[in-house]
């Protein structure tokens, strides 16, 4: 069994959410470079498409090689080169050096990120397991605010006329030093994770209760991904609302979940993990099927914050699960949860927009909210699967 070797508690539970902190704040840092990268380098539209694949191919060959990298080297030592490796790909996409290192850039970019991702929920799991207490929704809540401050900073900063060096590199750069400090109270090495899993390929395939935490994790996501990439188009199609206005649906659900996620451990310890699991499925897809129906802003406001709140804590609970069972070793299993779950988050809103183009935005977002629907059922079928020994 994974030990952990730490010197205060408080101190490395803290350098666990600042990692999560930290990938967030990369993920909504990245909005803002869009349009910088796609005029500087005078690209198309399919062109920037094809610059943004490269990052989530980098995100997800992380994510597969976390496990092997666990095993080789420390873990404070993969998460300081994924820190560096982030802002250096971050300057390259503000310097713009020409396409193809600006292509190379975007793919470290998304290979520091699947690594700080899912090596997240590994130190976070194993936290859990070693003091005893629910801590996943809160990291995940450290993600949501990460991804709240950059949207915030960035804004201010880019509309106080600062550079992209100072609006991204630099609170990047400084929440990195932050993250790295604190992890000198985590010693995780080697050793322990070679002892915790059985030395197999880089990515495991799910199986077993296994494959059913994947599932549900890889459909939750997706429907986040959706509302990150379409909500905004949505929001036009469905009110009169003006295009510079159109994120406030996503910012709505983004709070919304921050909210939840810190809030979670409480909910969980009162309610139990199963019956937050299913009732946060079930909202979720009441969440999707009304917004359906309805054309008022606040009433899609309100939809947006039901799902907010139900879609917040389904991964962390499907990756503290995968940390219990026991048809798999736990490293593989958190590292094929997570894994799943993200790359969901990637390939989920080219999806909806294949749906969109045959049954409109509304259609594909009441069809997504059927599914889901289904498998709340599941769910509360399986449930000795979700119900933690």
């Amino acid at each position: 069994m994974l030990t952990l070797r730490a010197g205060r508690p408080a101190g490395t539970v803290f350098s666990a959410r600042a990692v999560f902190a930290l990938a967030g704040f990369a993920v909504a840092a990245w909005a803002p470079l869009v349009p910088h990268v796609k005029t500087g380098l005078n690209l198309s539209a399919a062109e920037l498409s094809h610059y943004i694949l490269l990052m989530g191919c980098g995100s997800i060959i992380g994510m597969i090689f976390i496990t092997p990298l666990l095993r080789r080297f420390p873990l404070a030592l993969i998460f300081a080169a994924a820190a560096a490796l982030l802002n250096l790909s971050l300057y390259g996409c503000i310097i713009l050096p020409g396409r193809p290192l600006t292509a190379a850039s975007l793919f470290g970019f998304g290979l520091g990120l699947g690594i700080l991702e899912v090596g997240g929920n590994i130190f976070a799991s194993r936290l859990e397991e070693r003091y005893g207490k629910v801590l996943l929704p809160s990291m995940h809540g450290c993600y949501s605010a990460g991804e709240i401050v950059a949207l915030c900073t960035c804004i201010a900063l880019l509309g106080l006329n600062f550079s992209f060096y100072v609006a991204l590199l630099a609170p990047t750069l400084s929440l990195s030093l932050l993250m790295l400090f604190t992890l000198k109270e985590a010693r995780l090495c080697p050793a322990d994770f070679r002892a915790d899993d059985d030395g197999g390929s880089a990515f495991c395939l799910p199986r077993g209760t296994v494959l059913l935490f994947a599932l549900v994790s890889s459909l939750i996501y997706m429907v986040e991904g959706g509302m990150l990439d379409w909500s905004g188009l949505f929001l036009m199609q469905k009110t009169e609302i003006d295009l510079k206005f159109a994120s406030s649906g996503y910012i709505v659900l983004i709070l919304a979940m921050t909210v939840s996620r810190f809030a979670g451990a409480g909910l969980i310890e009162r309610l139990g993990t199963f019956r937050v699991l299913s009732l946060s499925a079930l909202g979720c897809a009441t969440a999707l099927i009304a917004v359906f129906f309805v054309h008022n802003l606040i009433a899609i406001y309100l939809c947006f914050a039901l799902l907010g709140l139900c879609i917040a804590n389904i991964m962390p609970i499907c990756i503290a699960l995968a940390g219990r069972q026991k048809c798999m070793p736990v490293l593989a299993a958190i590292s094929a949860v997570s894994t799943c779950g993200y790359g969901a988050l990637i390939i989920g809103p080219a999806l909806i927009g294949y749906l969109s183009e045959h049954l409109t935005l509304s259609g594909a977002f009441f069809t997504l909210g059927i599914v889901v629907l289904l498998l709340s059922g599941l769910i509360r079928v399986k449930r000795a699967s979700f119900s933690p020994a």
